[in-house]
């Protein structure tokens, strides 16, 4: 992000694509090597989170491909897949945050106790009150590392949304040059010749 004072807007854009493709492309794999490992004994959060950074990588690939091709072909409706992608991140960031606000303004017991309760129902494990004390604690650091990773992520959307926005007008802006005539060219007989211009004597 710093470095984007002294680059050209459109590299910038371009770098932090390729950033968000590399780093998705690596739980990705993450993902992927898990899935493996354990494709004789799958459970449904493996599944989930290999379906998951599939479809994420597959829409990080095609607003970094559209970028690129804005980029290079100067067409600023290339960019929209690229905005559409950060715009949902934007937003998506943005409730997670307000979530982790509410939770620590006082909602957190009623929080705790439907995490409890998804857990429950999911692993199918019953917590004693020992347990449940335990992972407040746990939940309330877990929490706060949560939230500071959900402000960072929601200022870096904001700050490549605006980037984008800002890289599709600057492609807006410009306006090639025709090089071919617009008007159609009257069409020609080399054959037909246009008869001479009558001269008439000067009667004076």
């Amino acid at each position: 992000m710093l470095l984007c004072c002294c680059w050209p807007i459109g590299k910038c854009a371009k770098v932090l694509a390729c950033f968000d493709f590399i780093i998705v492309a690596f739980f990705f794999y993450k993902s992927l090597t898990l899935f493996m490992e354990t494709i004789n004994d799958l459970h449904w959060t493996t599944i989930a989170s290999f379906l998951f950074f599939f479809a994420f990588l597959v829409c990080q690939g095609i607003g970094f491909v559209f970028i690129v091709l804005a980029a290079r072909r100067k067409i600023a409706r290339y960019c929209l897949p690229r905005l559409v992608l950060i715009a949902g991140l934007t937003v998506c960031s943005l409730i997670v945050l307000i979530f982790m606000i509410t939770y620590f303004a006082g909602s957190a017991q009623s929080v705790n106790n439907f995490l409890f309760r998804v857990y429950e129902y999911f692993f199918g494990v019953d917590l004693t009150d020992a347990d449940k004390v335990e992972l407040k604690h746990e939940l309330r650091y877990y929490g706060a590392a949560f939230f500071v990773l959900a402000a960072l992520f929601f200022i870096y959307n904001v700050f490549v949304l605006w980037l984008t926005i800002k890289f599709k007008q600057s492609l807006n802006e410009f306006e090639p040059v025709p090089t071919e005539p617009t008007a159609p060219q009257l069409a020609h007989n080399p054959a037909y010749a246009e008869p001479p211009l009558k001269s008439y004597p000067n009667m004076a």
